[in-house]
Parts: structure tokens; C-alpha cells; sequence
């Protein structure tokens, strides 16, 4: 704690997995409560430094967990399914949008290894390649421009796979919240998710992977920035550091993640211009 530099930004972000375990998913309830005692220990040490923080819940720490670790903390605020404004300056503010986890096992829609078939065009099949075809497939879907029939063609499996339907209710749900949580916002809006959006520098699950390597994260989420224009993302759970920009109707939206670090000072302007730099603890 002594690292971090909380006292010289106007917000704290946390983006999840503040524990490893919980009491309702460890082996014990008395290993659970071990671990929620040092969450709620961290949570504490930030609450004393004065500074707002935003706690997205994590799959390690999923809603109901966030809230045990956060309750009567003044300063930290349960952030999913909701917006913040936080003021910056005299004339601005910055919209924060949460979207975390609300159970241990997080289930992503349209994961590329149960598409094995997806038919990629000219093109060497890399995992690359894969997720361009099923985020641009999935993308003319969500806009309306795709049939479900046909959607399911294109990732090469059938509509009435159990699989694909139960996949594609995940999708729309979680399309149409994220979409509903940043439209609308008249300042630079920043969505704090634990999952990473689709199709990244770091969502990319290697070697340990028993499927090879394929992008994991949440393609509701990537559509829905590119879909609502939100200015930035910023995601945890793949422990893979990055920061790129992708492509939105008003332009481009910055995505990053701090990665094993775990720890990023990032500053955001009023044009939405964002700027991120690793910092170095020591965690003890």
C-alpha cells in the first residue's frame, strides 16, 4: 500500500480479483473468510486514504463478495451495472460505467473453441484470424444485419445447437446492458470492466490452454464499445498487460490492462485522450 500513489489521482479503479477465494467458492468457509479478511483489510488501508474508489467485481470476488469487503467503507463503492460521474476539473467530469461478475465462473459468449468449424477465408487459420471472422460476424448480428441462422453459419455450427442459443442469450443480454450503461453520457465516459474486450493484445490464453491458443475475452463488450463510442476500457482477469486502441462510430476507443503488475496510473483527458504508465509495487 505504501506504494501506491492513491493520495495524486482523483480516482481509484479497482478492476477485480481484489482475493483469490471466497467464502462461498473455497474449499472451507474458514479458508473463504481467510481470504475476505485480507480483501477487507486492502479495501480498508484505500478507504483511509480519502481517495473515491470504484470496486468492480471480479470472478474472485464477485458481486455479493465486493460488497461484504466494501460494507460500511465510506470511500469504496461497489461499481456493476452502474455509472459514476466523478468531477476532475471545475468545467468537466468523467462518466465511469461498471461491469463486473456476479458469480465465481464467468461464461463467455461465442468462445472461439467450441466453433471449431468457423470457416476463415484465405487466410492462414492463426488465432487472429479466427476471432476477426467471428468478432465480424458477431458485429453485423448485434447491429442487426445478420440473422441468427446465419450467424451461426458463419461459425460454422447450426441455430438450433443447445450450445450456440444458450451462447447467443449470454451475447444479447450482455450487449444491450453494456450499450444501455454508456449511451447517453455527455462527458468522456470510461467503462471499468473485469473481463478484457474481445480480440486484443491481451486476452490471448497460450500454451497452458488445453484448446491452444485463442482469444477469450468478451465479444458483447467489444461490439458494445465500438456500438455506444465509449472514449476507454479498462479490464483486468487475463493478467496480460496492454494498451491499444480500437476502431468506434465516433472514432476509436483506448482498451488497456494493467497486467501482472496490477497496477497502471492512468490519466484521461477531456477529449478522451488516455495515457497509461506501469507502477511498480511491492506488495507485502
Amino acid at each position: 500500500m505504501a506504494d501506491l500513489p492513491v493520495e495524486t489521482h482523483d480516482i481509484v479503479l479497482s478492476l477485480g480479483d481484489v482475493v483469490d477465494e471466497n467464502r462461498e467458492h473455497a474449499k472451507s468457509v474458514s479458508a473463504g473468510e481467510a481470504y475476505e479478511e485480507r480483501g477487507r483489510a486492502f479495501l480498508e488501508r484505500l478507504d483511509e486514504q480519502g481517495v473515491p474508489v470504484l470496486a468492480v467485481p471480479g470472478n474472485h470476488d464477485p458481486v455479493d463478495c465486493t460488497q461484504r469487503l466494501s460494507e460500511g467503507l465510506t470511500n469504496i463503492h461497489s461499481l456493476h451495472g452502474v455509472t459514476r460521474n466523478v468531477v476532475v476539473g471545475a468545467d468537466w467530469s468523467l462518466t465511469v460505467a461498471g461491469w463486473g461478475c456476479e458469480q465465481f465462473d464467468f461464461t463467455p459468449a461465442l468462445l472461439s473453441p467450441d466453433y471449431p468449424d468457423i470457416p476463415v477465408e484465405d487466410e492462414v487459420r492463426t488465432p487472429d484470424a479466427v476471432a476477426s471472422t467471428l468478432l465480424r460476424a458477431a458485429g453485423e448480428y448485434l447491429a442487426g444485419d445478420l440473422s441468427e441462422t446465419n450467424l451461426a453459419h458463419k461459425l460454422g455450427t447450426e441455430a438450433t445447437n443447445p450450445s450456440f442459443e444458450t451462447s447467443l442469450a449470454l451475447l444479447n443480454a450482455r450487449f444491450e446492458t453494456l450499450v444501455e450503461l454508456v449511451e447517453g453520457a455527455n462527458s468522456p465516459t470510461i467503462v471499468a470492466s473485469h473481463i478484457s474486450p474481445f480480440n486484443v493484445l491481451f486476452d490471448i490464453r497460450g500454451q497452458h490452454s488445453h484448446d491452444g491458443d485463442y482469444h477469450f475475452g468478451s465479444v458483447a463488450l467489444r461490439v458494445a464499445l465500438a456500438a455506444a463510442g465509449a472514449d476507454a476500457c479498462l479490464s483486468g482477469h487475463t493478467h496480460q498487460r496492454g494498451l491499444t486502441a480500437i476502431p468506434t462510430t465516433s472514432g476509436h476507443s483506448y482498451v488497456h490492462n494493467p497486467g501482472d503488475a496490477g497496477v497502471s496510473s492512468v490519466s484521461i483527458s477531456q477529449d478522451g485522450t488516455l495515457h497509461a504508465e506501469q507502477v511498480d509495487v511491492s506488495w507485502r
